[in-house]
């Protein structure tokens, strides 16, 4: 499959790994390869065989988004006839991507480098979004209303924390849409919205005619208002240009790209991040995060941070299982009746019966940093 699944996508074999897995929201098996090359074939899947069935077709998903200068710093621009900002939001990326089989279309979801949606030690990604799709009826009618594209969407909130602290619990919004004969990024703009539908927030802009000098603008702007934290992880820049796919630059502000690029070691808030996402494919493992930081960092900048990044993975893991424990114990005690917000004393008693005296205080920090407390 994987020789077949390289010409397919027109990719190395070495970067495509095979899958079989049940799709659990449809309950069909599917077999095939995906991919991790870093660019619009992040993520794609070849399905080959559904119920052990032939049933070959490509799947595109969430590709990975570009910088519009090199690791030089300089500018190189498209011939752009549009341009739009959104705000760029942390935290897990699900794709929603239609399949055929039968004459039948089903609707699935997955994460960015995992063939399906499934809960794992290092998160509870199926069971969050299950939650979120009984209590908030839009994901499906926009899919519905889009059939032809395959939909990004963001994850995020204090139950699925990653640097952002946000101060709501979980919520979804619509990215893009991804055409699915052939890979065409749109901007919701150029998506059918019923009137529910949630979105990033649109950032305004000012036409300017010089390109680098808005995207300097926006950089500034966003470490203004982080001003020594973090309270905006980036943008997204969006440009038409006269093709059928609109290409996507990410912007962050200075303080992160400045190091980004520099030939210097990976600051650790970067390597945080980077290790929990990786684990949103259920893998734990240390070659995987690695990985996924050759696809955004020199080998120099990552031989200088060798025992910085062998350290933040171990805390990486140390946290998103405490994380998961505590979300797991504070889900029983509100079924309990408990109310943090009403009964801190009690909530804690009984949250604590689950835990070592020596773990309490990051457990009450993890609480009540989701809370807002």
């Amino acid at each position: 499959m994987i020789k077949e699944a390289s010409i397919l996508l027109d990719t190395k074999e070495d970067v495509l790994q095979e899958f079989d897995e049940l799709d659990l929201f449809n309950n069909n098996r599917l077999n095939g390869v995906i991919c991790r090359q870093s660019d619009h074939r992040y993520g794609a899947m070849v399905i080959f065989k559904i119920n052990s069935e032939p049933c070959e077709q490509i799947i595109y998903c969430t590709p990975k988004l570009e910088y519009p200068f090199d690791r030089n710093g300089t500018f190189h621009w498209p011939d752009i006839s549009q341009i739009e900002v959104w705000d760029k939001l942390d935290g897990s990326n699900i794709l929603a991507f239609w399949y055929e089989y039968r004459d039948s279309k089903f609707l699935s979801f997955k994460t960015r480098l995992s063939p399906i949606l499934k809960d794992g030690r290092y998160g509870s990604f199926y069971s969050m979004w299950m939650e979120y799709l009984s209590e908030s009826k839009w994901i499906y009618p926009v899919c519905l209303e889009n059939p032809e594209f395959n939909l990004s969407f963001e994850m995020f909130g204090y139950r699925n924390p990653i640097t952002i602290q946000y101060n709501i619990p979980l919520e979804v919004n619509l990215l893009f849409g991804i055409r699915r004969k052939d890979h065409a990024v749109r901007p919701p703009s150029q998506l059918i919205l019923p009137s529910s539908t949630k979105l990033p927030k649109v950032i305004q802009i000012e036409k300017k005619s010089e390109l680098t000098e808005l995207y300097e603008e926006l950089r500034s702007g966003m470490s203004t208002q982080n001003d020594g934290n973090l309270f905006v992880e980036g943008m997204v820049l969006y440009a038409f240009c006269n093709q059928p796919s609109w290409r996507q630059f990410k912007c962050k502000p200075n303080e992160i790209q400045q190091i980004h690029w520099a030939h210097i070691g990976i600051p650790k808030r970067e390597l945080w991040n980077t290790a929990i996402n990786s684990f949103e494919n259920g893998i734990c493992s240390f070659d995987n995060f690695v990985e996924l930081l050759k696809e955004e960092y020199t080998e120099q900048q990552i031989g200088k941070s060798q025992i910085r990044i062998a350290k933040i993975f171990k805390e990486a893991i140390s946290h998103i299982e405490i994380v998961q424990k505590v979300n797991e114990v504070w889900s029983r005690a509100k079924e309990k009746g408990f109310d943090i917000t009403k009964d801190k004393g009690a909530t804690f008693k009984f949250i604590s019966q689950f835990f070592e005296k020596k773990d309490m205080r990051k457990v009450g920090s993890i609480i009540l940093g989701q809370i807002g407390g």
